[in-house]
């Protein structure tokens, strides 16, 4: 009778832990006097109960987890993804509190003293668990799971399930052969290793993914803005016409007081007006309005801000073609040739001619993207960019191009390739019409 107390008090840690920790995860504060939480934690310890056994049975605790998932989303009404996500985050932090425990233990107790005898269940099982509930409270831990669970989409889910899954398998199959040889052995330290090895799978597997979401959410945010921006272009070009024809009625009284050094100034405000602002309009008119125009308005004023001088040259016949790519080819394309165009400022800032060049044209059903640029590293190699941490920019830096390598492997309409010729990076982007 003690033993079954014993396994419904450790059931309860339990219970709280998981509820806790899917909760945080989720981004939800736990309440204990909220219905739902308690509801949660009650079916949560049941099913944990009822599945505890001395020894570890994989199908149980496959079952277990199945079980909590639907219980996660019918009482938490989160979405099937990222109820799937937070469980998974959650069983994996249970299961790496119980490893770091199960190294201590091991050293004075038997696995049958551990999960047979009551004072042992309780005593052990409220150490997994405030092993779990001070790790999940340490803030960047806790921060990135967040950010990865809340900015999680459906984009990529297939991958990111699929990766979790065979982690979790992998890993209760392998706590189960520790289970087996529960001593200080050569199979149990392989299994240990083995289950640290999948660890730091999963943790590199998040931070690259966190990356990854970042980098998207930063030019869908951009893209938005760029569309903005088009509406604007005829307002802002009218309004400069206007600020150009008052200068225009200045200049003549200027020049009626003759004060030609306010007449220089005002022609030279003058001048700027027409080959500023009206050149860059007037090479954009090619493009039509869907986010790339405006993506590259916003390019070629943020490189003027670094002294760095974008040439453009576009062809006549691009427009037709651009007109008909959807809103989702409009935003794929702006995000690559954001993170192109970006690399392309920061490396010519870097040389005495602080030149790029875009050139955007069709040809044989395909609309072709290139960008130039002036480089200073002789020790740039060709064959290693877009491979993950390799970078001339020092600490910090090598991911963008590598996480927008993959991002382009999602679409057969879309292909890249870079080559150096003659001291200039040159970067190809290709869309299939």
């Amino acid at each position: 009778m003690i033993n079954i107390l014993a396994k419904i008090i450790s059931a309860t840690f339990c219970g709280i832990t998981i509820t806790y920790t899917t909760k945080t995860v989720l981004g939800q504060r736990t309440t204990f006097r909220d219905f739902k939480t308690l509801l949660l934690i009650i079916f949560i310890s049941a099913i944990t109960f009822f599945s505890y056994g001395i020894k570890y049975n994989t199908d149980s605790t496959l079952m277990r987890i199945v079980l909590y998932i639907v219980v996660i989303k019918l009482i938490i009404n989160s979405s099937i993804y990222k109820t799937i996500l937070s469980t998974f985050i959650s069983m994996f932090i249970l299961v790496a509190s119980d490893l770091i425990s199960s190294l201590i233990f091991i050293n004075f107790l038997t696995l049958d003293q551990m999960r047979g005898c009551w004072q042992w269940i309780i005593f052990c099982n409220l150490c997994v668990c405030l092993i779990n509930l001070i790790s999940i409270n340490i803030s960047p831990i806790k921060n990135k799971f967040i950010k990865f669970v809340n900015k999680a989409n459906d984009k990529g889910k297939i991958s990111t399930i699929s990766i979790f899954v065979l982690s979790i398998v992998v890993v209760i199959y392998t706590l189960y052969n520790i289970s087996l040889n529960y001593d200080w052995s050569e199979k149990y330290m392989i299994n240990v290793i083995i289950a640290v090895t999948y660890f730091i799978i999963i943790i590199i597997f998040l931070k690259d993914r966190i990356e990854y979401n970042n980098l998207m959410d930063k030019y869908d945010s951009l893209f938005d803005y760029f569309q903005e921006f088009e509406e604007n272009f005829d307002e802002v070009s009218l309004i400069n016409h206007e600020y150009k024809n008052q200068l225009a009625v200045i200049k003549g009284y200027v020049e009626g007081n003759k004060k030609k050094e306010a007449e220089k100034y005002l022609n030279g405000i003058i001048n700027d007006l027409d080959t500023e602002d009206s050149s860059i309009l007037g090479e954009l008119k090619n493009i039509p309005k869907g986010g790339i125009k405006g993506l590259l308005y916003y390019k070629i004023i943020s490189a003027k801000n670094r002294d760095v001088k974008i040439i453009l040259d576009i062809s006549n016949s691009l427009s037709s073609t651009i007109k008909n790519l959807t809103y989702e080819q409009n935003k794929v394309i702006s995000k690559v040739l954001g993170i192109y165009i970006d690399n392309a400022i920061d490396a010519a800032v870097e040389t005495n001619k602080k030149l790029v060049t875009i050139e955007i044209y069709s040809l044989n059903e395909e609309v072709n993207f290139v960008i130039s640029n002036k480089f200073k590293s002789s020790k740039l190699q060709i064959d290693h960019i877009a491979k993950k941490g390799y970078t001339t920019k020092g600490p910090g830096h090598g991911k963008g191009l590598y996480l927008i390598n993959k991002f382009i492997r999602r679409f057969d309409w879309m292909s890249s390739e870079r080559k150096i010729i003659s001291n200039y990076y040159i970067q190809k982007m290709t869309i299939q019409k």
